[in-house]
């Protein structure tokens, strides 16, 4: 019996592992858990795990489909992001045998080879190779990180730019923000919780000397994470203890917060002049994408294909060996170089969910192929 409905034209309901993050919304479509968008694609909304904390989709229950099959219940594709990094190598290589069982096409989307917040990347890349040498697509940011992936594990990727990360409205807001003296400029620097993979003993003196004359520097750490650091013994008891010796400086302030707001982030973000990035390693960074939306010139790590990500002329520096020299090049670059290009932020977002979209249809495609079977009926509609 022969469908009435072309595989092209019925929806596609795709179990993203996230659905609920910023990337996922600007990248496959903002229409998670809604009618599909034009191109014909339903997200499905993440899974409810906490009434009290709805917005939280980690650890995600859709990676535990080995145990718990149901999971997958109503996906006819499964594109996993990020958000692995809980599970064994050996969970993850079972969960990819439990999507190939359900007869459901896997797209991977690789964002990092090198977990920026683990400090050892064996596990990682060994979690992602079982991923990537499952997928029926994967994707990735960057043509380096494609070159590597076929280094690795002999597969193909498709090269898709990072989206924006920023609403509109939320640009809108920060239009109205008050000017900001002159004479003065900000070097903003972001440590967040204070993970394996953030630099601050080693790069934070070196850039507070690095600083040119008439600019300030501010220090972003959680609070939380830094009255933690100050217990000895602490793995980032040395940053605790370097944070302190530079708040005693008159043109640095380390300023603790409590867990923000997107709002709240990109409302601090934009008082910066300047945003070093304080990766040890990583792959790619959605914290250039946030540059980017809010025309804030980043100096950037050479760690990865953060470099090619940017893609404009950039002030970089060495993590392993962030000298004064070469951080005082970078934010001379930062603060006295060209504008950061303005994206075409609507332009972007359906020029990626169109590329997502066309890429999920043909790995549906070619399941169905494999198995022999028209693609409208591989999936059962329920």
């Amino acid at each position: 019996m022969t469908s009435s409905t072309s595989p092209t034209s019925a929806p596609l309901r795709v179990r993203s592992i996230p659905a609920g993050h910023d990337y996922v919304r600007h990248a496959v479509g903002l229409a998670t858990g809604g009618p599909p968008d034009p191109a014909g694609i339903v997200v499905l909304a993440d899974p409810l795990l906490d009434p009290a904390e709805p917005s939280r989709w980690w650890p995600h229950p859709a990676l535990e489909a080995a145990d718990r099959p149901e999971v997958l219940d109503g996906a006819d594709l499964v594109h996993v992001h990020f958000g692995y990094e809980h599970r064994s190598p050996a969970q993850v290589a079972e969960f990819v045998a439990a999507v190939r069982r359900r007869g459901l096409p896997l797209v991977v989307t690789v964002h990092d080879l090198t977990n920026p917040h683990e400090a050892d990347p064996a596990a990682h890349l060994d979690r992602t190779g079982h991923l990537v040498r499952g997928a029926d697509a994967v994707v990735t940011l960057t043509t380096g990180a494609a070159d590597e992936i076929r280094r690795r594990w002999g597969v193909d990727s498709r090269v898709i730019p990072h989206p924006r990360l920023t609403e509109p409205y939320r640009l809108s807001r920060l239009d109205q923000r008050a000017p900001r003296p002159p004479e003065r400029r900000t070097v903003g620097v972001v440590l967040g919780s204070l993970r394996a993979g953030v630099a601050a003993e080693g790069l934070l003196p070196q850039l507070a000397d690095a600083l040119p004359a008439g600019a300030d520097l501010v220090v972003m750490v959680r609070s939380d994470a830094l009255a933690a650091a100050h217990a000895p013994g602490h793995a980032r008891h040395e940053a605790a203890l370097a944070l302190d010796t530079l708040a005693e400086r008159p043109d640095v302030e380390v300023r603790s917060h409590d867990l923000l707001t997107d709002d709240e982030l990109c409302r601090a973000l934009a008082g910066f002049d300047a945003l070093v990035l304080p990766h040890r390693h990583g792959t790619h960074s959605g914290w250039l994408e946030l540059c980017r939306d809010l025309g804030l010139p980043p100096v950037i790590p050479r760690v990865g294909y953060l470099v090619e990500q940017w893609g404009s002329p950039a002030g970089s520096y060495d993590p392993a060996d962030p000298t004064v020299t070469e951080l005082r090049r970078g934010l001379s670059t930062a603060l006295g170089g060209p504008p950061v290009p303005a994206r075409a932020a609507d332009a972007e977002d359906g020029a990626v969910a169109a590329a997502h979209a066309a890429l999920y249809r043909a790995a549906r495609a070619a399941v169905a192929s494999r198995r022999g079977v028209d693609s409208d009926h591989v999936f059962p509609r329920d």
